[in-house]
């Protein structure tokens, strides 16, 4: 799901609703738009994990996670997660309205899908010049980043972290990427429903 190589990958982007294609492109939204968004009905409940034979393992929720957003928010903080995700809290324009962003590692041995990873090593490199360096990881080694599986690889929960290592950011930016519902395990900046814009294609800094 995060890297594009689940079976639902090729709607993404295509803008279908109940059947109406709303034409092919990127869809302007907010932050709070974001978050009024529903989980569907039989998504598991936002505290619970995916589990290996859930529908949503590898199929996406239309139209939310077939759907590229574009959206202008603070990013507040962020932080390098075990799993070599740039973890984003985006702000939105009301106070405590926030969301999750996440950039993977732009590695071919965490994202298959080859014209994702163009697009996500981009959003990483702005990050990155942004902060003026790449950011360290901070309580782990290395190679604790072990590549993922492949059920991981197309939608799996991360395990909870603590807030170690979070970088304050507060810089404002328009941020493209996928709709993507998460499991909620305390992860900082964590929306109501868990909704993400994950991965991340494009930021750019105002």
């Amino acid at each position: 799901m995060k890297t594009g190589t689940d079976a639902n990958v090729n709607e993404v982007g295509q803008n279908v609703v109940k059947g109406e294609s709303l034409g092919q492109g990127i869809v302007r939204t907010t932050v709070e738009e974001l978050l009024a968004l529903p989980r569907a009905s039989d998504m598991p409940p936002v505290h619970d994990a995916f589990t290996k034979n859930s529908l949503y393992q590898n199929h996406r929720s239309a139209p939310t996670e077939t759907t590229i957003w574009e959206l202008t928010a603070t990013i507040v903080e962020m932080k390098l997660e075990q799993d070599g995700d740039y973890h984003l809290v985006l702000q939105g324009a009301s106070e405590g309205a926030t969301m999750i962003g996440e950039i993977p590692n732009p590695d071919p041995a965490f994202v298959g899908n080859a014209a994702w990873l163009a697009e996500i090593k981009n959003a990483r490199d702005a990050m990155d010049l942004k902060l003026g360096a790449p950011l360290e990881p901070v309580g782990f080694k290395r190679e604790d980043m072990a590549p993922p599986t492949q059920e991981r690889t197309a939608r799996a929960p991360k395990k909870g972290a603590a807030d170690e290592g979070m970088k304050q950011v507060n810089a404002r930016a328009t941020i493209t990427g996928v709709g993507f519902f998460d499991s909620s395990h305390g992860q900082t900046g964590v929306a109501p429903t868990a909704i993400e814009i994950h991965p991340i294609f494009s930021i750019e800094f105002l």
